[in-house]
């Protein structure tokens, strides 16, 4: 993430358990703020109001997060990129250009999405549209200020918006419901989002808004920045792209296949999207763990190791600066892999109790254990993706991404009525092994692969040649 790195180093310098508290929520609500509070809400809502008694909530909320990470999620990897691009080379009168053409793009892509999705079901009910476009729209908007706050390098606004967003939604939500009806509860859910929105907007446009005079040079730039940094970033953002359908595609499959609507317009199946979805909540503390440890000790590491060949210094030294990022690469995935798996076997072993709190059949169960260990294989090829586009590997992630879709997509079809969630499981297995041992092979040979990929710019010297005659 752009510039997240810088400040939470000050933070955990202070070295108090405040400041490391502090630091590991801000990494969560930039690593999966959206993520956390849908999949939170959902759960907590399942808890206290039956399923059957708010339908169209219960299907509205997973369908706003499904497509809301496909339509922008996809993306986000190359915009990221681009933005550090930006920073990198200090063209910050371009930032803010960038933030509102991306938000453009969610709100236009959502828009499309939403026109279609209505025509087709043939969704008539003024309700039901109003509130799930809104949903879909503000949280599609969400995962764009996700990324651009953290170049603001401030964390008052990611924890004050989630947590004073993620509150209000919940108690409003189980309010309205309560006094109301579902509409209403519905209603309450996309008040606290819109909190999440309003705040993370005032401070995106406090600290990167140059002022009117820069928008003005700015709106002859054409294309839009969003579409160059797709275009300057292409294989990011289809590996992007094939990993959201990777995650979601048997979720499709088990729609066709069960074709049951508990709200006109939303094919929904309860007993599979329920467990898959909370099972995602297994790999969150995975997700900020790796966040706050890649941007600050092995950024720390890594851009020594690279500087050290940028400034040509000497094959020893460039070697010892080696060898320092071989440790902290080492100490992280050693970490990242020790707490998936506690987490893995944690929910695997808390599984029954959350499926009889959650009113889950033996059917939803199964989903439930098979979606855990999915979620933890997903949570770590995630990890080795995001290392892989440190080292600028993006056909690692590309390829293992599109081998995950068609596992899933083939093995989905044949299982998802005795072991639903397989499919899952077994694509990002095999997606996870496939890049880590192409990661390893390049990276056992880093220098000699950066030596061969990068012309040096080594100064010109004479060579003094002697004959014997």
């Amino acid at each position: 993430m752009a510039g997240i790195g810088f400040e939470l180093n000050k933070l955990l310098k202070r070295n108090s358990f405040f400041s490391e508290t502090v630091a590991f929520f801000y990494s969560a609500n930039i690593s999966a703020g959206p993520w956390i509070i849908s999949s939170l809400t959902l759960f907590l809502i399942q808890v206290y109001i039956p399923q059957q008694n708010i339908p169209f909530l219960v299907s509205g909320i997973i369908y706003t997060f499904i497509f809301s990470t496909i339509l922008f999620g996809s993306v986000a990897t190359s915009v990221t990129r681009y933005l550090s691009d930006l920073i990198y080379k200090k063209e910050f009168n371009n930032i803010y250009k960038l933030y509102t053409s991306s938000v453009g793009y969610a709100f236009i892509s959502s828009g499309i999405f939403l026109t279609l999705f209505f025509l087709i079901n043939k969704i008539s009910e003024w309700q039901k549209i109003i509130l799930f476009s809104y949903s879909l729209i503000v949280l599609s908007i969400i995962w764009v200020q996700v990324i651009f706050i953290s170049a603001i390098r401030k964390f008052s606004p990611v924890i004050l918006s989630f947590l004073a967003g993620g509150t209000a939604s919940f108690f409003l939500t189980l309010y309205l419901y309560k006094i109301k009806n579902e509409y209403y509860a519905y209603a309450g859910y996309n008040f606290g989002l819109m909190i999440i929105l309003t705040i993370l907007q005032l401070y995106i446009r406090r600290y990167l808004y140059l002022g009117e005079e820069v928008e003005k040079e700015q709106k002859n730039i054409n294309p839009p920045l969003f579409i160059l940094s797709i275009k300057a970033y292409k294989k990011q953002a289809l590996s992007g792209f094939f990993t959201y359908m990777a995650a979601w595609v048997d979720d499709f499959i088990a729609w066709i296949y069960f074709r049951y609507s508990i709200s006109k317009g939303f094919v929904f199946a309860p007993q599979y999207d329920i467990p898959m979805f909370i099972s995602y909540l297994f790999i969150i503390p995975t997700l900020s763990l790796f966040v706050l440890n890649l941007e600050t000790e092995f950024y720390f590491y890594y851009r020594a190791f690279y500087k050290s060949i940028e400034e040509n210094r000497t094959l020893n030294f460039i070697r010892i600066s080696k060898n320092n990022l071989d440790e902290s690469l080492y100490s992280s995935t050693k970490l990242v892999l020790a707490v998936q798996f506690s987490f893995m076997l944690t929910g695997l072993i808390l599984s029954d109790s959350l499926a009889d709190l959650l009113r889950l059949d033996s059917y939803g169960s199964t989903a439930l254990k098979f979606g855990i260990v999915g979620a933890a294989a997903n949570g770590i090829y995630l990890y080795i993706s995001l290392i892989a586009h440190y080292f600028d590997l993006p056909g690692i992630p590309l390829k293992s991404s599109i081998m995950a879709f068609l596992i899933n997509l083939f093995l989905s079809p044949l299982t998802v009525k005795r072991l639903p969630g397989i499919g899952f499981v077994i694509g990002f297995i095999f997606a996870t092994i496939y890049s880590f041992i192409r990661f390893n092979r390049i990276y056992s040979n880093l220098l000699m692969f950066e030596f061969s990929r990068n012309r040096l710019k080594l100064p010109k010297v004479g060579v003094i040649i002697h004959e014997n005659k």
